[in-house]
């Protein structure tokens, strides 16, 4: 997932229509201006701690699809476990 090309609308500061944008330009950008002319002026200590939000959250899910296909190899080898050293009586 790259947070940074997620798009999102932020409201209007004016009122008017929502603006659409991106994450990566809420944390990159020192201003968006609305369809009217409306304003948002960026602080850059809240767009950094933005971004290190973003960074937390991309690499928790890369930690996240990793433990994941770890669980899923152990889950896979479980299920072989279990069937092959399960006692077996055929009937005839």
């Amino acid at each position: 997932m790259d947070l940074k090309r997620e798009k999102t609308e932020i409201p209007c500061p004016g009122g008017g229509r929502a603006i659409k944008t991106t994450f990566g330009e809420l944390s990159s950008r020192s201003s968006l201006k609305s369809s009217k002319g409306h304003v948002y002026k960026f602080k850059s200590s809240d767009q950094s701690k933005l971004k290190r939000a973003m960074s937390n959250i991309e690499k928790l899910q890369k930690e996240f699809e990793r433990d994941m296909m770890k669980a899923q190899k152990e889950f896979e080898s479980c299920v072989g476990n279990v069937l092959s050293n399960a006692d077996i009586t055929l009937k005839s």
